[in-house]
């Protein structure tokens, strides 16, 4: 992966030949026997004549190299340099100081700094939704958020390994495909605010290129430590990451599918989305030793796709934040089996449900509770803000739907789960058995 931030703190070489010319113009001009004449004539002292033409001489190569390195020749590349994203336009910033030097166009699909408009800004936070671990039984929580006045979103939450181990977020169904055709890859301009420890998470960038909403992505890791470092040595504050479209691999979840078929963008791209996890990218799930739960705060200035090129060609365009679906247009467009499924997923996979049960882990684990004084413990605290009598029609509720829940569960597992688990054993052992390749599954 390479890093937006990692190029030349010099963008020009000012020629060194251009101060000799000057003082030989100089010397040609006033010639220094006619100089010392001159002072002579005026009965200035030979040491004083000396030190005077020394200096001029002094003077003139100082006023020679302030030409040489002029604001006016540097001041657009130093610019350009100290704050990639100024507006929402493309523009380039120089990474070579060879003649045929390499400049990175950008071209920014979502804008955070309100520097074109605040409906652009506000646009592009409601673009993204969250799709937190949640979906496989964890209880973390985040959400992008506008941060009014501010040249930045917020994306924030609490990452928590119980169940899950991963906050992410991702783009809504976009109405048309992103047009990727001639770009190198995907850029993010950011910066972690909560904390100096990026690299003890795992930083992924998503895209989609089919309109499914399925859990098969292709996905990159990139470094965000080194980003800001880099960064921070050129003296920005934001980390400006640049992640080619050679990167991204394909995966289901946080796995690699061996020998997936590599990124094609050219018909379009249908979601970005972006991953805080424990999890590394692999063939077999493998997870970060030294990851770091808790609460996290990244801003955000802006997302979009980059193109190296030639410094001699230029770019031009502007921001058009693309049209999303509304969540009931994205609900009529989902596939029958979907539409049949979904309901029963969120009555067997609630993340209240979720929460509830972790409660019941800390208290349990933790206070050394039994399980019916840690529901007694719950009925006091609901007496505290409701009441009792609504506090104990509270507590049964849940109790009876949570047990209903559970009996689903292993009905479930026992009708199709396990039967299925045992099919797919069939065919993995058999294909062995034929030298055949076979995928390692989703629980290796």
């Amino acid at each position: 992966m390479r890093n937006f931030s990692q190029h030349n703190n010099q963008d020009t070489v000012p020629p060194r030949t251009t101060t000799v010319a000057c003082l030989l113009l100089v010397c040609c001009i006033i010639p220094t026997s006619k100089f010392i004449t001159a002072l002579a004539q005026l009965k200035i002292n030979t040491s004083l004549q000396l030190r005077m033409y020394l200096n001029l001489l002094l003077a003139t190569l100082v006023t020679c190299e302030v030409v040489a390195f002029s604001p006016t020749t540097n001041i657009k590349s130093t610019f350009r340099r100290q704050h990639p994203q100024a507006n929402a336009n493309y523009h380039a910033t120089s990474t070579s100081l060879s003649e045929s030097s390499v400049t990175t166009g950008f071209k920014p699909v979502f804008d955070f700094t309100g520097s074109t408009s605040k409906d652009d800004k506000e646009k592009s936070v409601a673009s993204f939704e969250r799709i937190d671990d949640a979906i496989m039984g964890g209880i973390s929580l985040s959400a992008l958020k506008d941060v009014p006045g501010e040249d930045y979103a917020s994306w924030s939450g609490v990452c928590r390994t119980d169940g899950g181990g991963f906050c992410g977020m991702r783009t809504k169904p976009f109405k048309e495909s992103l047009d990727a055709n001639g770009q190198d890859g995907v850029f993010i301009n950011c910066k972690l605010n909560s904390d100096d420890e990026p690299g003890r998470r795992m930083w992924k960038l998503t895209v989609r290129t089919d309109s499914s909403r399925g859990e098969m992505v292709y996905q990159a890791q990139f470094d965000l430590a080194e980003a800001i470092t880099a960064s921070r040595e050129n003296g920005d504050d934001w980390a400006h990451v640049k992640v080619p479209f050679d990167s991204f691999q394909l995966v289901r979840g946080p796995r690699l599918i061996p020998d997936g078929p590599k990124l094609d963008v050219t018909g379009g791209i249908y979601q970005i989305g972006m991953t805080l996890s424990k999890f590394k990218m692999s063939v077999n799930t493998s997870v970060l030793e030294d990851f770091r739960p808790g609460f996290f705060d990244m801003h955000i200035q802006s997302i979009g796709f980059y193109k190296d090129q030639e410094q001699t060609e230029t770019v031009t365009g502007s921001l058009n934040v693309p049209d999303t679906l509304s969540k009931k247009e994205a609900e009529s467009k989902r596939p029958l089996p979907l539409k049949i499924l979904l309901p029963v997923a969120k009555l067997l996979f609630s993340e209240t449900a979720n929460r509830r049960k972790s409660a019941m882990k800390i208290l349990r684990e933790k206070r050394k509770m039994s399980r019916a004084a840690a529901i007694l413990f719950g009925i006091r605290n609901r007496r505290k803000r409701i009441g009792l009598i609504p506090s104990l029609f509270k507590t049964t509720s849940i109790l009876v739907v949570d047990s209903a829940r559970s009996v689903l569960k292993n009905v479930l597992k026992v009708v199709f789960l396990y039967p299925l688990r045992l099919f797919g054993l069939i065919v993995r052992n058999t294909k062995k058995m034929l030298g055949m390749k076979v995928k390692p599954s989703l629980r290796e």
